[in-house]
C-alpha cells in the first residue's frame, strides 16, 4: 500500500428543474454567473463549477484532498452554492442522473459541443444525463494503467452502489440506472479489456479517435480511464448519487480500489480473468437492478446477493480502507446505504406513496442539498 493516502477529488453534475413545470430548464449560464464573482461564495468552493453539454446542466469539480472529511466539505459547500445560484435564477438543483420529467435538452453554445452533435446525432441531443466521477491520484501512466486493468471487475459494484436514474420522461424505466443505459450508446462507452501497458493504452485511444468513434482523448468514455488534464485515474461508472453521504461512499470505495490494484500491480499480481461481454453484462445487470437483486461476479460469472457482492469489494480492499482511516467510517455508510436504500430505490418508494412525480422531484431537491432546500417550490 502507498505510505500516505492517495489523493482523491469527485466531479457531480446535476439538472436545473423549472419549480413550475418540474422540466428541465435552460437555465446553466445564468446560474453560473451568478454563482461566480460573488464574495460569499469565492471563498467557500473548494473546487468550482462549470457548465456541461447541455444548458439544462452544471457541474461541480471538488478540489483534490486526502482525507474523507474534506472531500465530504467540499462536495456539501459545491452543492450549495450551486443551489443557492439556481434558486436565485429561479430554477431547482437536482442530483439525479436522469430526469424524472419530460423535457427536450439543448445544447451549450460551444464549438466542441456543436461538433459532436453534428459527428454523433441523436445520441449527443438525447445526452441529457449525470454522473459522478472520481478521479485518484497516480504516480505514472504505467501505475494506472495496471491499476485499471486490475480493479475492472469491480466496477460494476460502483455502478449498483450509485443508481439514481430509475425515471426517464415520467415513465419507471425498469431499471435502477437507467443513465447507463443511454451513456452506452457512445461508441467508447464500457467496461474496457485488459491493455497491459501504457503504451498499448495509447495505441488504443489513438485508433478509437482516427476511426472517428471519439473526437479527441476527452471521448474516450471507458468506465475508468486515465484523466487527459491531471495526474489521475478517473472513475466514471456511477450516477450523480442522490446525497453527498453516498458519494463520499463512491469515493472512499474508488481511492481504495485503485490503492488495491495499483499495489497489486506493484507487485506483479496478474490481471484477473475478466472478459470485456461478461463485464458488460455486470454493468447491465448493475444498472437492472442496482442493490435490490443480485449482481455477477464478473470473474467466475456467478449470481451474487448484492449484499455479499459490496461486502467482498469492502473486504478486497480494507487494508487500503484501513490504511487511509476509511474503514470503519465506509463499513457505517454501507450498511446505511442498505438499510435506507439507494437514490433508485428512495425515488421509487416516492413515487409508489402516491404516484406523484412532483413528490419525487421534491425528495430530489431536498437531497441534493438538504442545509439550503428548505422547503423547495414543489
Amino acid at each position: 500500500m502507498a505510505t500516505s493516502p492517495r489523493t482523491f477529488g469527485v466531479e457531480e453534475e446535476f439538472l436545473l428543474l423549472d419549480p413550475d413545470s418540474l422540466a428541465v430548464r435552460a437555465a446553466a449560464p445564468r446560474v453560473l454567473s451568478r454563482s461566480s464573482g460573488r464574495g460569499d461564495l469565492d471563498g467557500e468552493l473548494d473546487g468550482d463549477l462549470d457548465v456541461e453539454l447541455t444548458r439544462e446542466q452544471v457541474e461541480s469539480g471538488s478540489a483534490p484532498h486526502t482525507s474523507l472529511a474534506l472531500v465530504r466539505g467540499s462536495l456539501s459547500t459545491l452543492r450549495r452554492a450551486a443551489a443557492q445560484a439556481a434558486r436565485a435564477e429561479g430554477v431547482m438543483l437536482a442530483a439525479t442522473a436522469t430526469s424524472p420529467t419530460r423535457g427536450d435538452p439543448t445544447l451549450t453554445h460551444k464549438p466542441r459541443y456543436e461538433r459532436m452533435r453534428d459527428e454523433f446525432g441523436l445520441t449527443a441531443r438525447e445526452q441529457l444525463t449525470c454522473g459522478c466521477h472520481v478521479h485518484v491520484g497516480i504516480e505514472s501512466p504505467d501505475e494506472a494503467v495496471g491499476a485499471l486493468d486490475r480493479l475492472r471487475p469491480w466496477l460494476s459494484v460502483l455502478a449498483a452502489l450509485s443508481a439514481n436514474s430509475p425515471l426517464w420522461h415520467g415513465e419507471d424505466t425498469g431499471y435502477a440506472s437507467y443513465r447507463t443505459q443511454v451513456w452506452a450508446r457512445w461508441p467508447t462507452a464500457g467496461a474496457p479489456a485488459a491493455f497491459g501497458s501504457a503504451a498499448e493504452y495509447d495505441r488504443v485511444v489513438d485508433l478509437l479517435v482516427r476511426s472517428g468513434a471519439a473526437m479527441d482523448d476527452d471521448m474516450i468514455y471507458f468506465d475508468a480511464r486515465l484523466s487527459r488534464h491531471y495526474p489521475t485515474l478517473e472513475l466514471r461508472v456511477a450516477d450523480v448519487c442522490l446525497s453527498v453521504e453516498d458519494a463520499v461512499l463512491l469515493a472512499a470505495l474508488a481511492r481504495g480500489l485503485v490503492t488495491t490494484a495499483a499495489a497489486d500491480w506493484a507487485d506483479g499480481r496478474p490481471v484477473p480473468d475478466a472478459r470485456p461481454e461478461v463485464l458488460r453484462a455486470a454493468t447491465w445487470r448493475a444498472a437492472r437492478d442496482g442493490i435490490q437483486g443480485e449482481l455477477v461476479d464478473p470473474v467466475s460469472g456467478e449470481l451474487v446477493k448484492a449484499r455479499a457482492m459490496v461486502d467482498r469489494l469492502v473486504e478486497r480492499i480494507s487494508p487500503a480502507l484501513a490504511a487511509a482511516g476509511d474503514l470503519a467510517a465506509v463499513g457505517g455508510m454501507v450498511d446505511t446505504l442498505f438499510a435506507r436504500g439507494t437514490g433508485a430505490d428512495r425515488q421509487r418508494a416516492m413515487l409508489r406513496r402516491r404516484g406523484r412525480i412532483a413528490d419525487v422531484v421534491d425528495l430530489i431537491v431536498r437531497e441534493t442539498d438538504p442545509e439550503s432546500a428548505g422547503g423547495s417550490p414543489v
